[in-house]
């Protein structure tokens, strides 16, 4: 058995400074393999099937260093490896998104050029054997900053990166783990998958309906929805991510598209068997059923390959999958929780840190409504309010009504480093999202107050966004401004029983109450 290191560690890599480090591969079973890097040496003797695992001591930042890897007679040595900040940027379509299709990409094309950021795209992989069967020699590298590689970055992770590379002083690496259309099961251990989100297993379940999942599994190879290479660009990518096409365009691109080949086109996450014109695709039912539903698919073949690759931080974007069952939208609190722990477990880190993005307004995609964000939104806040080390991004300012996939992906990034920023390096910043900590009625006023405000509460527009005041079961009118950090609303008349105030709880929105660092105050109901 040759001697080997786990894809993850390879020429360019970012490495995490002040960590203990977790280095694994394979060699001849019984050997013992030595790495050194930055003057110190670490050995591990391989087991009977020739696994290998070691740890380093903490490093210091570097930007130029070799890592030397020995066995025998065998020796590897990695170069250009940094030591940096390293973060693993997973979830699915929106983390996903790739700078190639960001609204803002020739701009920061420009001025992209850094070999302190760089970034791995970890495989999209659901089943065993998948990087075999398919294209996947652009996935599983370390790519630099420059403008010839800024395609295949995650937009929000670079923007991210960008951020913390210029505060820092360090060299940045981001993990890409993330999968369009992706739901929560998936992410976690099987067995917590099946006990936490029984009725998405049981849809998984449902959808194989008499094959079983070793057929499937055997089957994966001759299913196209599984080629997650990306060698080139799929077609609908190119189609449809760099902007919001209207119903006849997206009837024709498939119209054009089925008359090329038969079969069923994988769409951003959501499968399509059938063409536009409503004919049934010539591809066999059972191909229908996507591994990446399967309970921990995700979890088993894409987190634990890079698991214990030292990081700061989860910067965490998923849960519009999660919309699609009713039953299970309350249940995202729950599943969320599992996921941090089981990816602590994983990394053998209690501390990693989740840096949990909230999602953002949304009414339908495709002629297919949002259900209920609202719950999701909830479930989130909740995690963030009730979990050591994790903190909520505020993007309810950054929606598109008519988009799963909002364009602009340059601010999410840049909260998602504000918050990194103050919460785990110590910077003395305002990062955290406005948010609702009392409400008062004197009169017909109603005064909303918020922490977080910094300088104060600003409203973009002639009225806020969202907001709506009940007496019961009926709306009243009202006049909102913002008065340091509160929120004033002036009434017609006394109310003569308890009002409700609520913002931020459609589907669909763009939130426009802002604190002093334009970041956008987090929904909220409250009685008063």
């Amino acid at each position: 058995m040759a001697l080997t290191l786990a894809r993850i560690f390879a020429d360019g890599m970012v490495l995490q400074r002040d960590k203990a480090l977790e280095l694994w591969g394979t060699a001849v079973p019984g050997e013992v393999v030595r790495v050194a890097i930055q003057g110190q040496e670490a050995t591990s003797a391989a087991d009977y099937a020739g696994q290998w695992r070691c740890e380093l001591a903490p490093l210091h930042s570097s930007e130029q260093e070799t890592l030397d890897v020995v066995s025998g007679t065998e020796r590897l040595s990695l170069t250009r490896v940094a030591v940096g900040e390293v973060f693993v940027a997973a979830g699915q379509s929106n983390m996903e998104y790739w700078m190639r299709y960001d609204r803002e990409l020739e701009e920061a094309r420009a001025s992209c050029a850094n070999e302190r950021i760089r970034f791995y795209d970890a495989p999209k992989c659901s089943y065993p054997g998948q990087l075999e069967d398919f294209d996947y020699s652009e996935a599983g590298v370390w790519r630099t900053a420059s403008p010839e590689e800024l395609d295949r970055f995650s937009a929000v992770a670079y923007y991210c990166a960008r951020v913390l590379e210029e505060r820092l002083d360090v060299p940045i690496g981001i993990v890409g783990c993330n999968y369009g259309g992706t739901i929560s099961s998936a992410w976690m251990r099987a067995d917590h998958a099946r006990a936490l989100e029984p009725e998405q297993a049981a849809a998984f379940d449902a959808q194989l309906g008499d094959l079983s999942y070793a057929e499937l599994l055997a089957q994966g190879r001759l299913n196209p929805k599984n080629d997650k290479g990306y060698a080139t660009w799929p077609a609908w990518n190119e189609f449809f991510l760099p902007r919001t096409p209207n119903e006849a365009e997206i009837a024709e691109f498939m119209r054009a598209e089925a008359a090329k080949a038969s079969g069923p086109a994988d769409v951003g996450g959501l499968d399509v068997g059938a063409s536009a014109d409503g004919e049934s695709a010539d591809v066999r039912p059972e191909l229908l059923t996507p591994t990446k539903e399967a309970p921990g698919a995700l979890y088993t073949h894409m987190v634990l390959p890079i698991a214990g690759f030292a990081a700061r931080g989860v910067l965490w974007y998923q849960g519009e999958s999660d919309d699609e069952i009713p039953a299970a939208r309350p249940r995202y609190a729950t599943a969320l929780r599992a996921i941090i722990a089981d990816w602590r477990a994983a990394w053998h880190d209690p501390e990693l840190a989740f840096l949990v993005v909230q999602l953002s307004g949304f009414g339908s995609w495709m002629g297919l409504p949002a259900g209920d964000y609202d719950a999701i939104r909830a479930c989130q806040q909740e995690v963030a309010d009730d979990t050591e080390g994790v903190w909520l991004c505020s993007i309810g300012d950054m929606g598109d009504d008519h988009d799963i996939h909002p364009k602009v992906k340059r601010p999410v990034g840049e909260r998602l480093a504000l918050l990194a920023l103050c919460h785990l390096y110590g910077h003395g910043l305002l990062a955290d999202a406005p948010r609702v900590t009392e409400a008062q009625r004197v009169g017909a006023r109603v005064t909303i107050r918020f922490c977080h405000a910094g300088d104060g509460l600003t409203i973009e527009g002639a009225e806020v966004d969202d907001l709506r005041l009940h007496c019961g079961d009926r709306a009243l009118p009202f006049a909102a401004h913002a008065e340091g950090d509160c929120l004033v609303l002036d009434l017609q008349r006394e109310p003569s029983s308890e009002l409700s105030v609520s913002y931020g709880q459609s589907n669909a929105h763009c939130l426009n109450l802002y604190n002093s660092a334009h970041i956008p105050a987090l929904p909220f109901v409250m009685c008063c």
